[in-house]
């Protein structure tokens, strides 16, 4: 009996909910795994996701939290691959940005950004997006009428937190990606025949904060703000760093619109994701499907 209920534990998979008519689904996840058991933990996730009828996956980054290995890249790199839907992936600041730290291994971050680029970018991609110049990390794709973009916007005041050793190199490597990443945010918006548009990066932007101390970010939110309320159709921002599930409507940068949706998928300790469900039409709608890994399921 006792094999018989480790047999029924081990091969049993969540019953996904169905993909409501004329809709489609995808995955949003980050800031996971971290220590040994959620790594144990992550192996039931993706056997979830593909158990799960997605169109695609987006991961917000935070693939790990330490060290910023080849090895490590390379690890997550072909877990991505296994993956039955496509995953689009956009780096966070565990991966590069705290690369720094002796723990991590003492990396320069601007080198292991260059190595996350060649790791993770340089193949043939799963799925048909276009790669920004330079900024490959940056990704445009089309789904039933609906604009996706990725933004290499990261933690760690978008990469402008002090560390030993920094350079004026680093700090005008994080002006011209920021520079960049709202280029890339404008184009997005650009058809105007959209229904929707989703944007995802990984760092969490102080919304709630006085102006100031949204400084790193507070270009990149002026902009943003400006393509919502120009485009009028609904936006949903995705987005980690924070590690708390959230679904709210924040004010940008200066006001609160009617058409704009924050998405702030799970992270550690929690090993989970987000299953959005896109109902695509005149108005287009979005709902969420919360999915967390119990901490004591290694199997």
């Amino acid at each position: 009996m006792l094999v018989a209920i480790v047999f029924l534990t081990k091969s049993a998979t969540p019953h996904p909910s169905p993909t409501p008519p004329g809709a489609f689904s995808f995955a949003a996840l980050g800031d996971a795994p971290y220590y040994i058991t959620e790594d144990l933990q992550f192996r039931v996730l993706m056997r979830e996701l593909d158990a799960t009828d997605l169109a695609f996956t987006i991961h917000v980054g935070d693939i790990f939290w330490h060290p910023c290995s080849d090895a490590m890249y390379q690890k997550v790199k072909q877990r991505f691959d296994h993956l039955r839907a496509p995953v689009v992936y956009t780096p966070g600041d565990n991966e590069w940005t705290d690369c720094w730290q002796r723990g991590s291994g003492a990396y320069r971050p601007l080198e292991r950004l260059a190595r996350i680029r060649q790791i993770f970018y340089s193949g043939r991609p799963r799925i048909a997006v276009v790669r920004q110049q330079r900024f490959v990390e940056n990704a445009r794709w089309q789904h039933d009428g609906v604009t996706f973009a990725t933004v290499d916007l990261v933690g760690s005041r978008n990469a402008m937190r002090p560390f030993p050793g920094r350079t004026a190199a680093d700090d005008a490597a994080a002006a011209e990606r920021t520079n960049a990443d709202i280029e890339w945010m404008h184009a997005a918006f650009a058809d105007q025949n959209a229904r929707a548009v989703v944007i995802a990066f990984h760092a969490s932007p102080p919304f709630e904060d006085a102006p100031g101390h949204r400084n790193p970010f507070e270009p990149f939110l002026a902009a943003l703000e400006e393509e919502v309320a120009r485009f009028k159709k609904p936006v949903l921002l995705i987005h980690g760093d924070g590690h708390e599930y959230t679904v709210d409507s924040p004010v940008i940068s200066r006001h609160t619109l009617p058409n704009f949706t924050r998405l702030e998928v799970p992270g550690s300790p929690d090993v989970g994701w987000v299953r959005v469900f896109v109902k695509p039409g005149t108005t287009t709608t979005f709902a969420f499907e919360k999915h967390v890994v119990p901490r004591w399921k290694y199997w």
